[in-house]
């Protein structure tokens, strides 16, 4: 009898110190290998004022910034948004007298993705070689003048500025296994807006006075659509000029729109800007896909 108490009572002691060790141990998660890809794009805000002034900012001195929206690769977020960004003043010009306007230039130089690792960064604000380089000098000239790139005002980059970068090099991210996204078929989107950049380009240098969109809506055509936001602020209403609606498929109808690119542009900031299109009670927010 007393042997089985000693032999019972070391097998509770065994499965215990099992439970305890159990509980003690580091939790293993699993995680997938992802590859960021050369050239993947990442949006940056700006946390801070950059001013051409070489008194307040210098050349070479680091900048507050963090990522705009998280950066997917594969469906799977390898950066999160709201991640510091290493950025810096690459070039800084002061404006002169004589009319000399003043200048800056900011570079994105690295971010850490999700599981600790550094992306190496390269591109930036005013950088060269960006796609639609021409089309946004062209806008740029309609949209900001007389805002802020006047003739002999210094350059002024506001908190809130989004510019992009992309990865420099191929880097592999360790990134949480999570479940499968769940789809659910059918389900669309009862508004959708989209910039129409061919348009735009193939106006070359003349400077456009609209903004063209196609506005594609499900169930039923609507006969007005306006924008009521810019960069998730609210601005007097500004009407599209809605063309002829034509159906595209079951309940899906599709026309051209057009929005005054001058009241517009007079809410655009420099980088990049968005826009909230409301008709029928719906909404989609619009991103211009131009670096101003």
């Amino acid at each position: 009898m007393g042997r089985r108490l000693v032999k019972t009572r070391n097998q509770l002691s065994f499965k215990l110190t099992a439970v305890i060790v159990a509980l003690l141990l580091p939790v293993v998660s699993i995680a997938d290998t992802v590859e960021v890809p050369f050239g993947t794009r990442v949006f940056i805000e700006l946390d801070q004022e950059v001013i051409s002034k070489k008194k307040k900012n210098r050349e070479g001195s680091f900048v507050k910034a963090h990522v705009w929206r998280d950066v997917v690769v594969d469906g799977k977020t390898v950066a999160e948004a709201g991640t510091p960004v290493m950025v810096k003043i690459s070039h800084i010009k002061s404006a002169k007298v004589a009319g000399i306007k003043g200048h800056v230039e900011l570079e994105a130089m690295l971010v850490t993705g999700i599981d600790g690792t550094d992306l190496m960064l390269t591109g930036g604000y005013d950088q060269a070689g960006k796609g639609r380089m021409a089309l946004s000098i062209t806008l740029a000239a309609v949209v900001f003048v007389p805002l802020i790139f006047i003739k002999g005002k210094q350059a002024k980059l506001h908190p809130g500025t989004i510019f992009d970068a992309m990865v420099a090099n191929r880097t592999d991210v360790e990134v949480p296994d999570a479940a499968p996204r769940k789809i659910k078929l059918g389900t669309i989107k009862p508004l959708e807006v989209v910039v129409l950049y061919d348009i735009l380009e193939q106006l070359g240098e003349k400077k456009p006075k609209n903004l063209p969109l196609q506005v594609r809506t499900y169930g039923t055509p609507t006969d007005s659509a306006r924008i009521t936001h810019v960069n998730e602020q609210k601005i007097k209403p500004i009407q599209l000029e809605l063309g002829t609606f034509e159906s595209v498929g079951e309940n899906a109808f599709v026309a051209t729109a057009n929005a005054d690119l001058k009241a517009l542009g007079k809410h655009f900031t420099p980088g990049y800007n968005q826009f909230t299109v409301e008709a029928a009670g719906e909404t989609d927010v619009v991103m211009l896909d131009i670096e101003l």
